[in-house]
């Protein structure tokens, strides 16, 4: 039988992890497509966690987590359309087909020798890809989000306020009747405030300013300075 590169241990942490949104002023965007990403492209290096993480389950109980891996990505109000989940699987398995040469397993059946894969590239990507496009819907909680990240930029005219019109959009964008989707964890999602820094040609001493202002105006814990560096070299 074919062996798969993931043990079923490691497949479930790594396919149903905690969501993420991030919503970022159209400044922050155009900061990180400098680097021909998204925010939530930027941070995919960064989604599975170093540390221990402590959380405790509705009977108080503490669990300890190691390797948490969490999904950041921009917030889209419309699911993904069904045709274009088909083309994309489809495109997937085109694109993952086993290369000329693998060795591959010999079962003889009678007078026939069959080759078979000893691996199979095309159904993992498959089951990637099917898991990540995957509609949240309402009757349970995957791929509903647990916390929005804000997004502006230091070179903005005036990012705190800026970080206001965000936190609104997304108060909007969750409870307005308008937007079914994407769906959300709790009433009242948890907000990060973060602070995007253009190292190669922002002021330093504005961002540490700015990053102060936000730090007394939204707290410590959920404020954050990211310096980037979009310089071409």
């Amino acid at each position: 039988m074919a062996q798969c590169v993931q043990s079923v241990q490691e497949l479930i942490p790594d396919s149903f992890v905690p969501c993420v949104a991030a919503l970022c002023s159209d400044e922050a965007e155009r900061l990180t497509r400098l680097n021909h990403l998204s925010f939530a492209e930027l941070l995919k290096p960064f989604s599975r966690l170093t540390s221990e993480v402590h959380m405790r389950d509705p009977n108080n109980q503490l669990h300890v987590i190691k390797n948490l891996k969490i999904a950041v990505s921009n917030i889209v109000t419309q699911p993904p359309q069904p045709g274009a989940i088909r083309k994309l699987l489809n495109d997937v398995v085109s694109g993952s087909q086993p290369a000329e040469g693998l060795v591959a397993n010999v079962i003889t059946a009678g007078d026939y020798d069959l080759n078979i894969s000893a691996t199979t590239p095309w159904f993992e990507s498959y089951r990637e890809t099917f898991l990540q496009s995957m509609p949240a819907s309402d009757h349970e909680f995957l791929n509903h989000y647990l916390a929005c990240m804000l997004v502006a930029s230091s070179s903005e005219a005036e990012p705190v306020e800026q970080f206001s019109k965000l936190s609104q959009e997304q108060h909007r964008i969750q409870h307005n009747s308008d937007y079914s989707y994407p769906k959300w964890f709790i009433p009242n999602t948890l907000k990060y405030y973060v602070l995007l820094h253009d190292v190669s040609a922002g002021n330093e001493q504005r961002a540490e300013s700015i990053y102060e202002e936000m730090k007394q105006k939204y707290g410590t814990q959920g404020c954050y300075l990211l310096k980037i560096n979009s310089r071409l070299y």
